[in-house]
């Protein structure tokens, strides 16, 4: 029962709150301004995907609605992360403090989520990977999102420096990969 409610809760209660939201708060009329940030963040997934295939640091399991890892990565990925950036950075403040605390609330508003997930059984870490890391990832993620969004070069950087250093730190095999 709890895995069916989470089921429900995490694909389709969320993601509609998150559209709903986004159609009232995103800015749609601009949508071509957030867009190179949204490809950001699907290459991100998708090299990171790749990177992954044989050595997973976390799986998305079968659930109710999505049969699989590869599937629920295409709907975070296209469904998901979009309204995510438009709400994201169409309304993040202005200044500083306010700024720190927006990316505090996306940061703990995917924290939650991923917690919720994991402990419900609709996904699960591997080699290694732990919830702790994942907070630490979401705390590196959003900031680099925000600073895509205003440089993109400089995001780029940032991003293939955290991948390197998970390639390192947790040994990915490349002799095995594809």
């Amino acid at each position: 029962m709890k895995f069916v409610l989470t089921s429900i809760l995490l694909q389709i209660i969320q993601p509609l709150l998150l559209l709903i939201a986004t159609f009232k708060w995103g800015d749609w009329r601009n949508w071509e301004k957030y867009y190179p940030t949204i490809l950001f963040i699907i290459c991100l997934d998708f090299f990171s995907s790749i990177l992954m295939y044989e050595h997973p640091l976390w799986i998305y399991k079968e659930s109710l609605f999505l049969p699989n890892h590869t599937l629920t990565d295409f709907f975070i990925v296209f469904i998901m992360y979009p309204t995510v950036i438009l709400l994201f950075l169409a309304n993040c403040p202005s200044k500083r403090m306010a700024q720190i605390g927006w990316i505090l609330l996306w940061i703990t508003t995917f924290s939650v989520t991923e917690f919720i997930s994991v402990a419900s059984g609709l996904g699960a870490y591997e080699n290694g990977w732990n919830f702790g890391l994942s907070v630490l990832f979401n705390c590196v993620m959003f900031p680099i999102l925000y600073i895509h969004h205003h440089k993109p070069l400089l995001a780029w950087l940032l991003a293939l420096s955290v991948a390197l250093y998970i390639i390192l730190s947790f040994h990915f095999p490349i002799e095995t990969m594809k």
